[in-house]
C-alpha cells in the first residue's frame, strides 16, 4: 500500500535516489530575500530631524498650493456633496497638521530655551536646575489655560472636559 518507509509517521517520506526528480520540484533551497524597512534598520544611519526639516522645506510650498487648489475647487463644486464633504475632511486634516506642527516648533523652542538657560547657569558657575517632568507639564498646562482664557474659549473647553469626565465617570460606575 505504501512505497516509502519511515520509523515515525511524523517524519518525513524517504524518496529513493534512483528515481528523476520532478520538473515542478525544488532541488535547491533559494535564498530568501530580506526586505529592510530604512525608518527601522541601522544601515541606513540615525534620524536627524533638522537636516530632514531642511532637506525636505518644498513640501511646505507644495501643501500651501494644494490648500488653496482645493478653497478654490471648494468654491466651484457646486451640489457635487460627496466631493465637498472629500474637500472639507482635506482641508481641516491639513489645518490640523499645521496646528500639531506649530505646537511641536513651541515645544522645542521652549526645550531649547530651557536647555540653554542650563548652559548659562553652568558656564557662569551656579548650579543649573533641571526642572522635572512634572513641573514642565504644569508649566505648560498653566500656559494653555492662559491661552485659553485670553482666547475666550476656557468656559467651552472646561464644558467638554466635564462632559468627558463625566462619562468616564458613568461607564466606571455602572460597568
Amino acid at each position: 500500500m505504501t512505497d516509502f518507509h519511515r520509523e515515525n509517521k511524523n517524519r518525513p517520506r524517504a524518496i529513493s535516489s534512483k528515481r528523476p526528480v520532478p520538473v515542478f520540484r525544488e532541488v535547491f533551497q533559494v535564498k530568501k530575500q530580506h526586505h529592510r524597512d530604512p525608518r527601522f534598520d541601522d544601515l541606513s544611519g540615525t534620524f536627524d530631524e533638522e537636516s530632514f526639516e531642511e532637506d525636505y522645506s518644498f513640501i511646505k510650498d507644495i501643501k500651501k498650493r494644494e490648500k488653496q487648489e482645493l478653497l478654490k475647487e471648494l468654491k466651484f463644486v457646486g451640489d457635487n456633496f460627496k466631493r465637498k464633504e472629500e474637500i472639507l475632511y482635506l482641508l481641516q486634516r491639513m489645518k490640523n497638521q499645521e496646528h500639531a506642527k506649530k505646537a511641536l516648533e513651541k515645544r522645542k523652542a521652549e526645550e531649547n530655551k530651557r536647555r540653554e538657560d542650563v548652559m548659562e547657569a553652568a558656564k557662569s558657575g551656579i548650579k543649573p536646575y533641571y526642572p522635572k517632568k512634572s513641573v514642565i507639564k504644569k508649566q505648560e498646562l498653566i500656559e494653555d489655560f492662559k491661552a485659553l482664557k485670553n482666547s475666550g474659549k476656557l468656559e467651552k473647553y472646561l464644558e467638554k472636559k466635564r462632559k468627558k469626565n463625566f462619562a468616564k465617570d458613568t461607564k466606571r460606575f455602572y460597568n
